[in-house]
């Protein structure tokens, strides 16, 4: 998830909650019940999203590349071996072999 998206979440749940604080302490049932039943999910999901963020970024500082390099250094390896030149058995044998025959 993008940084930008991650922080309108995390706004959006912070909103939610004041908004929740608020209705509860003023007495206003509907909008209380509304935002409460809102808060869980978005709760889960931001806490969510906060630890796979935080993984992400910790994988990136300690230098283990990511799933997309990898398969970018795989499909570099496959490439390089397609255009190495093809040996033949008679140019790989060693001379002694060659002369024992």
């Amino acid at each position: 998830m993008r940084p930008r998206a991650l922080a309108f979440l995390l706004v959006l749940t912070v909103a939610d909650y004041m908004l929740w604080n608020w209705s509860i302490a003023g007495g206003h049932d509907i909008v209380s019940l509304v935002a409460g039943l809102t808060l869980l999910p978005l709760g889960t999901v931001s806490i969510a999203q906060l630890a796979l963020g935080t993984a992400r970024m910790m994988g990136l500082l300690l230098g283990r590349p990511s799933h997309s390099a990898r398969a970018r250094r795989t499909a570099r390896e496959i490439a390089a071996a397609e255009h190495a030149p093809q040996v033949s058995a008679v140019e790989s044998d060693p001379p002694s072999s060659r002369l024992a025959a």
